[in-house]
């Protein structure tokens, strides 16, 4: 019996099926060279049970992977195939239970993870197969975004275990009517100027800067100078513990970030990334630094592209002594998918071929989120569809996160003591003495 589980309550999920129905092209109803189908039908049996800390009910992500295999089902009719997804969209709560089945070795067949210590633990215990294996065993590895292959390899290894689903860039996004209510005609080209332009809309009475402090969108703002500064030099040294998050250049991006928080909405501290968005779609806020997944909200229904009001900038720079530059800014591709090793049976395999044939496009044309995988055509697509693929394409140096590079065990200190600081609970010297001590006691 197929089992295509959506985690949607049955009134949502009927709105979403006309809303699809009205708003889709050809891609949910033609397989783009399917793996199945016709009379390349599968038999046997596939279950997939994915651990996700997405949303299933608004990520396009998700969506589009239902999307994929209500599809998959439907061609292959001889196939017992079931896929369920088990949604824990709170991060800790997710990484808590990722945690509790591994160590018992209960993992399911698919779950997510970022390249960070933990997921290094899984691939050396062999528990997870390897990806970059498969796309070349599938002969699909030329379909996936550079970035898509780079952004998911464990630091110090050319391997891939895990499959983006996602190519993102990230920008300021700014509203225009609010920045020349201002008087500032002009975007910030470094982060002196971004300074000057918050204070500016602050003495007209707008706020500035929407952003969330207890994840990792504040974070971003963290890793700017630094990066332009030293790439990832900085941050790396600092998580691996061989140099100190207190050099000058720390001490100096703390100092320059205490001063950049006052441009801060109130209550930044707390809240999530739906109320930071929202703040800034309902023209509250000047600026929201995010990544392309935001797209959806920001785009004009009547004209399929991005609102009048709103345009956006890059990561500014710092010196004129900067090691990266105006192309080098963070580009990512969101938290990845790994498959548990003994679930890949050829049933598997199968499958994962018909994903890769065809959830970019439905990932791209039914939902509007830039996937990992290229799409079979851009003709037709807005012009900030077009002009932002090619910038994921063509990124040079992308920024690390640093809520992925830091140890897990470490990345408590680091939202806790982020957030000290910004309210000024914290000296920068107090910041970074924090971070040292947390590294050096999780390193061990």
């Amino acid at each position: 019996m197929k089992n295509t589980k959506k985690l949607l309550s049955t009134a949502l999920c009927a709105a979403l099926c006309t809303a699809m129905l009205a708003g889709c092209g050809d891609s949910k109803n033609n397989g783009n060279n399917s793996a199945a189908g016709g009379d390349n039908s599968q038999s046997g049996s596939l279950t997939i049970n994915y651990l996700s800390s997405r949303n299933t009910t608004s990520e396009a992500v998700m969506l589009a992977l239902q999307d994929v295999a209500d599809n998959y089902a439907k061609e292959n009719p001889d196939l017992d195939f079931s896929y369920e997804v088990e949604s824990i969209t709170d991060r800790a709560s997710y990484l808590q239970k990722l945690k509790i089945l591994a160590s018992s070795n209960e993992l399911p067949e698919w779950f997510e993870s970022d390249p960070d210590t933990f997921f290094a633990s899984l691939v050396e215990n062999d528990q997870v197969y390897n990806m970059g294996d498969l796309y070349d065993e599938l002969g699909v590895s030329d379909k996936f975004f550079n970035i898509a292959k780079e952004y998911v390899k464990l630091p110090g290894s050319d391997e891939i275990y895990l499959t983006a689903w996602q190519a993102n860039a990230e920008y300021f996004f700014y509203n225009k009517d609010l920045f020349a209510q201002a008087g500032i005609t002009e975007v910030p080209k470094t982060m002196d100027e971004l300074l000057d332009t918050c204070k500016a809309l602050k003495d007209a009475g707008i706020t500035p800067i929407t952003t969330l402090g207890s994840d990792w969108p504040v974070l971003r703002y963290f890793a700017m100078i630094p990066f332009r500064q030293s790439g990832n030099d900085y941050l790396e040294k600092a998580c691996a513990g061989t140099e100190s998050w207190g050099t000058e250049l720390g001490i100096e991006n703390a100092a320059y970030m205490q001063e950049l928080a006052q441009y801060f909405q109130t209550g930044f501290s707390s809240g999530d990334t739906d109320t930071m968005e929202d703040l800034f779609v309902g023209n509250k806020a000047a600026m929201l630094y995010d990544g392309t997944w935001v797209l959806p909200k920001l785009i004009d229904e009547s004209t399929g592209d991005l609102r009048s009001d709103f345009s956006y900038f890059t990561m500014p720079t710092y010196k004129d002594n900067d090691t990266t530059g105006a192309s080098d800014y963070f580009a990512n591709c969101g938290i990845g998918m790994a498959i548990r090793k003994d679930a890949m049976t050829q049933e598997m395999k199968d499958y994962m071929k018909y994903v890769f044939d065809n959830y970019a496009d439905i990932t791209l044309n039914d939902y509007k989120q830039l996937p990992s995988i290229q799409p079979s055509s851009t003709e037709g697509l807005p012009a900030v569809y077009q002009d932002i693929l090619e910038d994921v394409t063509n990124v040079n140096t992308f920024a690390k996160c640093w809520d992925v590079v830091i140890d897990s065990a470490s990345l408590e200190t680091l939202h806790k003591s982020s957030t000290e600081l910004l309210i000024g609970e914290m000296t920068p010297q107090e910041w970074a003495d924090s971070l040292d001590k947390a590294v050096a006691a999780n390193n061990k």
